[in-house]
Parts: C-alpha cells; sequence; structure tokens
C-alpha cells in the first residue's frame, strides 16, 4: 500500500468498506428474497440506473477528476 499509485487515494477515517458491502449484501438478499427471477432482473437494472444517476450528477459537479486528469496527461507523455 506505499506505492505511489496508492498515495492518490488518501485513507478515509471512518469508512469501513467490508462492514458497508455487508450491510448492502444483506438489504439486496432481503429485498430479492422471494423474488423470481424476472424481478431480480428488475431489481438490479434499477439500482443500475439509480447509481448511473447518482454518478452522473456526481461528475457534472466535478467537471475534472484529478485522477483522470493525471492519467491522461500521463497518457500524452507530457509527465
Amino acid at each position: 500500500m506505499s506505492s505511489p499509485l496508492w498515495q492518490r487515494f488518501p485513507i478515509e477515517p471512518g469508512l469501513h468498506a467490508v462492514e458497508m458491502k455487508d450491510r448492502l449484501q444483506e438489504r439486496v438478499i432481503e429485498d430479492t428474497k422471494d423474488a423470481s427471477p424476472a424481478a431480480v432482473v428488475d431489481y438490479f437494472r434499477e439500482a443500475s440506473r439509480r447509481f448511473r444517476r447518482q454518478t452522473d450528477r456526481a461528475q457534472a459537479e466535478s467537471a475534472t477528476s484529478p485522477v483522470l486528469v493525471h492519467d491522461a496527461d500521463r497518457s500524452s507523455g507530457s509527465d
């Protein structure tokens, strides 16, 4: 975790990714417990739409991502 790559992604205090993943996984299991296969597909399609709307909004709020700018600079050879 000491490579220069990880220095671009600082540790976020209070973020517990595994616990968050476990809670979300339990929620999905509960939400789709008695669902038909078609209903499960619909559930994930709707979740995908919500995710896309949220990320589109976030992307619009920050015109450029520092990571994407950095990667673009590297690929153009202007280190």
